[in-house]
């Protein structure tokens, strides 16, 4: 394995002389005595000289860059090709714009195509069509350890063509990752189940130290991606890959510098984290889908929505919410196709809609607000009919078996006679004017406030309680 600073975990083939590994290691094994395992927690012994040891392991990989400047620029600059490697359009900060009477350059090749980007072709794993997840090329693992022109000039051949969009900089940046930035992801990732081979203890102490101040201690705090745990049980290798080269265009640290080994462990960390309850995700789901720009603090787009029904009259802000083109009820308004076929089905269908160019969301909403609607459009919708009688526009429930409920969940903020808010009418008067609309907040709660939401109660408990509530006093 050529990789700097990355070396076999079971041999120690290829490791770098300025780096030993039974050095790093030394520190490492005496640093752990105190970490102990709870059920499925860990816990990390309170000695603060074995703390020492752990930070001592973790920055002898860089004070030795910092003996090396050369070597911390090279590094740097096979991080920055790994980056090119996933998208080079994020990294390069490019816009799609362009001076519209000119006709667009003709770029031939992978660069001038649709997918564009290396890891497309190549892979995660670079192995390419004999990878983990097969795709269409060749693999570039012969590449590795061999001469950066061979791959410079490959770039500029006909069928990659990169030379035509990409800067001298660039080629040579991600020709030094091709050849020397590689690393062998079968001695860390099993090929079946894509669990790493390292221990989670050792990573913990890595992942809540570096990691865990943008991704939170439970790999849930970014809301523009997945739960990291999720990603990381679900895609080892992008993981792996951008552990050790950083997000394109974002702020992550490359980690090259710390060593393979101790990498694997702080993703096999990484895979132990929880996913996020599908039921939050729904309830949360439905308050964007009553309105997403209260709930994320967000201002709303300028102007009407172009896909608001012309007749419908509505404020600028209003028209960009979900519920005003689509219903209460989810069956569509003025001609705006409803949701209901979606209720039941894949949220992948859901989120592709809602990812439409039509819709206009794909910017505005981060990849958790998008997951979360998707969520509800497919498992949160709630069928009307079946609590909401349609001629008399009544709950179907039993009021006097509602009251007690209604008085120990909702009396406390809403008061007895549902008039102790004073910013909203009376809460008789909303259940009766729009009673889809009190069901749905019931069930999901309202969007920027502290209402939880009661999707834990059993439905004939909820039908009883809104039957109740439209007793309710109607007028303040």
């Amino acid at each position: 394995m050529s990789s700097i600073l990355n070396f076999d975990r079971h041999s120690g083939e290829g490791r770098n002389p300025e780096h030993p590994r039974d050095l790093s290691e030394s520190l490492w094994t005496p640093a752990f005595a105190g970490v102990t395992k709870r059920g499925d927690a860990l816990e990390i012994g309170p000695s603060l000289s074995k703390w020492k040891r752990v930070l001592k392991a973790l920055l002898l990989p860089l004070l030795l860059l910092a003996a090396s400047p050369a070597m911390a620029e090279e590094l740097a600059e096979i991080a920055r090709g790994g980056r090119l490697y996933d998208n080079h359009h994020l990294e390069l900060h490019e816009r799609a714009r362009r001076i519209s009477h000119l006709a667009a350059a003709k770029v031939t090749g992978a660069a001038g195509g649709v997918v564009n980007r290396c890891v497309e072709c190549h892979g995660w794993d670079y192995k390419g069509q004999d990878g983990a997840t097969p795709t269409p090329a060749k693999g570039l693992t012969r590449l590795d350890g061999g001469d950066p022109a061979l791959v410079i000039a490959a770039l500029g051949d006909k069928n990659h063509n990169y030379t035509a969009v990409l800067e001298p900089e660039d080629i040579e940046a991600l020709a030094q990752f091709v050849a020397r930035g590689q690393i062998d992801m079968t001695a860390f990732i099993d090929a079946k189940s894509g669990q790493i081979d390292g221990e989670p203890a050792r990573g913990a102490v890595i992942y809540q130290t570096i990691c865990a101040g943008c991704h939170g201690a439970d790999g849930q705090l970014n809301d523009n991606m997945p739960p990291l745990g999720d990603f990381a049980r679900a895609n080892p290798h992008h993981a792996m890959h951008s552990m050790l080269n950083g997000h394109p265009g974002g702020a992550m640290p490359a980690l090259r510098a710390i060593a393979a080994t101790q990498l694997a462990d702080t993703l096999a960390y990484i895979q132990t984290l929880p996913s996020r309850y599908v039921v939050a995700s729904v309830v949360r789901g439905g308050r964007l889908y009553d309105n997403w720009m209260k709930e994320t603090g967000r201002s709303a787009p300028d102007g009407v929505h172009p896909l608001h029904p012309a007749a419908k009259e509505v404020k600028p802000a209003d028209s960009w919410r979900c519920v005003e083109c689509h219903g209460w009820d989810y069956q569509g308004l003025q001609g705006v196709k409803g949701l209901r076929a979606m209720a039941g089905g894949a949220p992948a269908a859901a989120r592709k809609a809602i990812e439409a160019e039509a819709h206009g969301f794909s910017r505005r909403l981060t990849e958790r607000d998008k997951t979360d609607l998707a969520h509800f459009v497919a498992l949160g919708q709630v069928d009307m009919a079946a609590f909401i009688d349609k001629a008399s526009q009544k709950f179907k429930g039993d009021p006097p078996a509602g009251e007690p409920f209604y008085h120990t969940i909702c009396a406390g903020c809403h008061g007895a006679d549902g008039k102790a808010i004073r910013t909203m009418p009376p809460l008789g008067r909303m259940a009766n004017e729009n009673p889809q609309h009190a069901l749905h907040s019931i069930y999901n709660g309202h969007p920027g406030e502290t209402m939880p939401p009661l999707r834990a109660i059993p439905d004939e408990v909820v039908n009883a309680v809104l039957a109740y509530v439209q007793t309710l006093p109607t007028r303040k």
